[in-house]
């Protein structure tokens, strides 16, 4: 991968980390919990296995 591709899907998984955060840290329901940390958790293994 590119190193301006690289970065930018950096700056999206940031991004998407930012916007759940509100949401992981508020909402005192496990269950929305544990599946906004599974959607962050596939994104950031996307982002790990990318070449």
């Amino acid at each position: 991968m590119k190193r301006f591709e690289r970065l930018s899907a950096l700056v999206g998984l940031l991004l998407l980390a930012a916007f759940f955060a509100p949401y992981v840290f508020k909402l005192p329901q496990l269950d929305i919990t544990i599946i906004l940390l599974g959607g962050l958790a596939l994104a950031a293994y996307d982002y790990w296995t990318s070449s």
